[in-house]
């Protein structure tokens, strides 16, 4: 106990303030302008704080970054599950509003998982890469499933896959970061429509 807190309490609090102000230095600052100096005054707590939880930027970065897409990989593996029988246009559409709500209702997420990120250095590219290949296997299962179904022409999804990853996170990043933000309907319907006609065709 200290202060009347279990140690184990605080340390998961002041590890959850540190997560909190990198994710906000981070897609404030950016990440290759960003210090520890800055995440300890703003989550205001000490370097010597710091260091007992994290090696550095780096791994505080990967932390967030795994954090924020394994989220935002379980909102849409979710919705992909909750209506099974549902035709392929309406999946596209539920999957891609639980992605959009997940990962881009607060724009730091959308900034640091989707921009930050990239070029960040060779163990979070490599980390990145990874993460990718996780969502390409999901969404070319998806695709294979609907196949199977006749509701779309089978066929190789690899590249097809990739041309939806990218096409998404930039529009996500921009619609997270735009003031006003145009209607969450109009970006599904884009969205949807890009995805459709890449696994359609």
């Amino acid at each position: 106990m200290y202060a009347g807190q279990p140690v184990e309490d605080r340390q998961r609090q002041r590890r959850a303030r540190f997560l909190e102000s990198g994710l906000t230095v981070f897609a404030r600052d950016g990440y290759a302008n960003s210090s520890v100096g800055a995440i300890c005054k703003d989550a205001g707590l000490s370097s010597r704080q710091f260091y007992e939880e994290f090696t550095g930027r780096e791994s505080l970065l990967l932390e967030l970054y795994e954090q924020i897409d394994r989220e935002s990989r379980e909102a849409v593996t979710l919705a992909l599950e909750a209506d099974p029988d549902a035709t392929v246009l309406d999946q596209i559409n539920t999957a891609v509003r639980a992605y959009v709500e997940s990962i881009g209702s607060d724009p730091r997420k959308a900034r640091v998982a989707l921009v930050e990120v990239v070029g960040a250095g060779p163990k979070v590219e490599k980390y990145r890469l990874e993460l990718r290949r996780v969502w390409g296997s999901l969404l070319a299962s998806a695709a294979e499933d609907a196949a199977m179904q006749g509701e779309i022409p089978s066929g190789d999804y690899e590249l097809r896959v990739l041309a939806i990853i990218g096409a998404v996170n930039y529009v996500v990043d921009g619609w997270s970061g735009t003031e006003p933000r145009p209607p969450l309907d109009d970006v599904i319907q884009v969205l949807s429509r890009v995805i459709l006609g890449a696994v359609g065709a």
